[in-house]
């Protein structure tokens, strides 16, 4: 507990500095670099041979080594892939089946923290939406631990995570999709000298900007920070596709994985690319 208030009153210092540091012009830009481990992705099927999996499995890893960028300021974030030359969608076949593998963590973020508004691009099979809802609040637990990440000072906190995931199997007859509770601690470094309440994806609500943070399948790791540039920082909210809640997009998703589902049961879709997504906020 004296670690828990030493940290809290750390941030409530800082955040009484005088100077421009710290002023309501604060504001600044991070890059990340993600990585994600396939231990928990599988694919069976009649076209599908264990060779075809190990090289989906390969090419995913590899292209799930993204960048990404969050401006922030006091209250506002924005968070949004870099594009690359090579940034496109794993792909392998046989089988006469062609897999796509996608992040569906794809698509420019945005979260508010005083207002506490949370806008995020997505597309589900091709098609634009806007999901515009409420940020999720967060039991984080603050733990005693700490390290230097880079230039700064950061500290641990946790929380356990309950989730909601689709598997998919498909035997040309038998396609069957089932719902599966998965129980995940996030662990998350952070630091109070840097006093904005944000962090990479959709994570935020620790007294300092997230440095780095794992769910034990995907890590983001804070490799560079810029405050308060020459040339300011422009965030600016994300606009594309139809507005809809979270629930709502749910719900479109599982139905249109289900038409997916119905249409290759019935034989409707050999030869058409199967789209899976891996993740997602």
């Amino acid at each position: 507990m004296k670690k828990i208030n030493t940290v809290f009153a750390m941030f409530i210092a800082l955040m009484m500095l005088p100077g421009i540091l710290f002023s309501q012009n604060f504001q600044g830009e991070a890059i990340y670099q993600s990585s994600t481990k396939m231990k928990n992705f599988s694919f069976s099927g009649d076209g599908m041979s264990p060779e075809m999996e190990a090289q989906l499995k390969e090419k995913m890893q590899k292209q799930m080594q993204k960048e990404y960028t969050l401006k922030f300021n006091l209250s506002e974030s924005v968070w949004k892939e870099v594009e690359s030359l090579d940034g496109g969608p794993a792909v392998a076949s046989g089988g006469g089946v062609v897999i796509q593998m996608s992040s569906a963590g794809g698509g420019t973020l945005y979260k508010n923290t005083s207002e506490m508004k949370y806008l995020r691009e997505a597309d589900v099979f091709s098609k634009p939406f806007l999901v515009d809802d409420v940020l999720e609040s967060r039991e984080w637990v603050m733990g005693e631990e700490s390290r230097k990440i880079g230039d700064y000072n950061a500290y641990k906190a946790t929380y356990t995570n309950i989730s909601e995931r689709k598997t998919m199997s498909f035997d040309g007859e038998q396609n069957e999709m089932k719902t599966v509770m998965d129980t995940t601690e996030i662990t998350a470094w952070y630091t109070p000298e840097i006093p904005v309440s944000q962090g990479p994806s959709d994570y935020w609500g620790l007294p300092g900007l997230i440095l780095e943070v794992s769910d034990g399948s995907t890590t983001f790791l804070c490799t560079k920070i810029t405050l308060n540039p020459a040339e300011g920082v422009e965030i600016n909210k994300p606009s594309k596709g139809k507005k809809v809640s979270r629930d709502e997009l749910k719900v479109i998703t599982d139905e249109k994985t289900q038409e997916m589902m119905q249409k290759f049961s019935n034989g409707g879709g050999k030869g058409e690319k199967i789209q899976i997504k891996v993740g997602g906020n």
